[in-house]
């Protein structure tokens, strides 16, 4: 228990252990993290940023174990659904579902990244977010896209991005079947965190498109696996590749450590 004593009578000695043993413990620390460069050092030190900056990326290296689980388990949910749809006697519905599956192995394959911005722009202005990059597996930078994604009950379908679309135009450019049996829709933008929004006539709400948007359906039903799907699948579009003819960068290469 501690007392008033507990404050008092300590040695000029024993104060002056303490503080070289915190010393000690101080100065590893700092040097580790001086040693440690962050994601906005690599783009200084590279001379600026990318020519499209919107468009740049990263991937935690803890964060890929986790995406490859839930592109698995989002595989098997997906077919589970798909089952109960054909036995429901929606073909339809049941071959959308599988091109959702199998649009799930390609985006996989690709690639993906942390969501999150990685241009040097948003990682100055919050310092708590520029990643260390002995964290990082990849640095990435895409193209910028010319297309916004629809994962229907048509499939997963792409066209053309034109200025002003929006998520009402662009769903209703569909056929009806397609996606009037859903209620809402989920909307993934290359720097955005997903956003749901209405598309019932009774909740309609308008969004404006970028280009790479993806529109995801929200499932109808109140299976559990629905539920799931309806919750993992934009979390797993968001951490897709944001563009087209995407590379990754060596960004062991740069000399970090001379960056003014």
């Amino acid at each position: 228990m501690l007392d008033k004593g507990t404050f008092h009578h300590r040695s000029p000695a024993g104060m002056a252990g303490r503080l070289a043993l915190a010393a000690l413990l101080i100065g590893p620390t700092s040097n580790a993290v001086a040693e440690s460069p962050r994601l906005s050092d690599y783009w200084l030190a590279r001379g600026g940023s990318s020519d499209h900056p919107a468009f740049t990326y990263y991937l935690r290296r803890d964060h890929h174990g986790p995406q490859r689980r839930q592109a698995l388990r989002l595989r098997e949910e997906l077919a589970t659904l798909a089952t109960h749809w054909r036995l429901d006697g929606q073909r339809s519905v049941a071959r959308a579902l599988a091109g959702w599956q199998s649009a799930i192995d390609v985006l996989f394959r690709e690639g993906g990244r942390t969501p999150a911005r990685a241009d040097l722009a948003a990682l100055l202005a919050a310092p708590r977010h520029d990643p260390r990059l002995s964290t990082l597996s990849t640095v990435g930078e895409c193209q910028p896209p010319d297309w916004v994604e629809l994962w229907t009950f048509g499939g997963v379908t792409r066209r053309h991005w034109s200025p002003g679309m929006t998520l009402q135009r662009a769903l209703r450019d569909q056929p009806g079947a397609h996606w009037q049996p859903a209620d809402e829709a989920w909307v993934i933008a290359p720097q955005s965190p997903p956003r749901r929004h209405g598309i019932a006539a009774w909740n309609a709400e308008e969004s404006p498109l970028v280009p790479g948007s993806r529109i995801v359906l929200q499932l109808p039903g109140d299976s559990r696996e629905a539920d799931w799907v309806n919750r993992a699948l934009p979390e797993f579009l968001a951490s897709r590749l944001p563009g087209e003819h995407c590379h990754s960068l060596d960004f062991t290469e740069t000399d970090v450590d001379k960056t003014p």
